[in-house]
């Protein structure tokens, strides 16, 4: 197969090709590709998407095709997760001094990241921060494996949260977050909003007993509701750069199909 692969399952509708790909380059230059992936694109492969079906596939094919040659036997590679259904910022190293900085900088939590969200239920307060140990357990039953909250024995994590909008649509309650993961877990923003009792909407793996197909019936919703929306970081050239990804059509349009309620709303129930 060449270089433009079918991205199959939920997400944005965008098929992964190369043309899109490089409607999508943020920012690139010799030592690294800042890449708006679009939701439903997978990273790397595994079992439900074949290697060449994949971000990592057509991004290569793309430095190929550019003629970018790799120093010393470098293979470009990308230095963050996002989950196939996870919309945003994703960067590539394309050179070994850039992979060096880059993981080192993950490493020391230097390398910052900012999210959107959109949540189940209400929040109870403006903003607040997550502490909570994760580890890995396969669930028999889904045949997957979950990262859940445990008091021993897990990896260690830790989120920043800020509440930005109140939306309601019928009976059902919404919070539009801002988040910061100050470490970076596997699924850590999924699990722990979920362990909040706030579970990010479309999220069926950690948001089960939530109405999602009630807004995939009425809304459209097709994928979970995380976008990656920021990251900041040092260049190998030794500057402080910063990108920006715009909340994605598929994202915005559930929003604009919400109705909107005034934070000050919030703080009256409290009285």
């Amino acid at each position: 197969m060449g270089a433009d692969a079918q991205a199959k399952g939920r997400g944005e509708g965008v098929e992964l090709s190369l043309l899109e790909l490089r409607r999508r380059i943020v920012h690139e230059d010799e030592h690294i590709l800042v890449i708006d992936k679009a939701a439903g694109w997978p990273v790397h492969g595994d079992r439900h998407h074949p290697s060449e079906q994949t971000l990592l596939h057509v991004a290569l094919a793309h430095l190929e095709l550019s003629g970018f040659r790799p120093r010393d036997d470098f293979k470009p590679a990308f230095v963050q997760r996002l989950d196939v259904e996870t919309s945003g910022l994703i960067v590539m190293a394309k050179t070994r001094e850039a992979v060096r900085g880059l993981n080192r900088q993950i490493k020391l939590k230097q390398l910052k990241k900012r999210y959107l969200a959109l949540l189940w239920g209400r929040l109870e307060e403006p903003e607040g921060e997550i502490f909570l140990p994760l580890k890995k357990k396969f669930i028999r039953s889904k045949r997957v494996a979950l990262m859940l909250p445990v008091k021993r024995g897990g990896i260690w994590a830790h989120t920043a949260y800020k509440l930005l909008e109140l939306y309601r649509y019928d009976e059902l309650e919404f919070s539009f977050v801002e988040a910061r993961p100050r470490t970076g877990r596997t699924h850590q923003l999924r699990a722990h909003f979920a362990a909040l009792g706030h579970p990010i909407v479309g999220d069926d793996l950690y948001g089960e007993g939530q109405p999602n197909d009630r807004l995939r019936v009425e809304l459209g919703l097709r994928r979970h509701l995380l976008h990656a929306a920021e990251l900041e970081f040092t260049h190998p050239d030794g500057r402080t750069v910063r990108f920006e990804a715009p909340l994605p059509d598929d994202f915005q349009k559930i929003l604009w199909m919400l109705e909107r309620v005034p934070l000050k709303a919030k703080a009256r129930t409290r009285r």
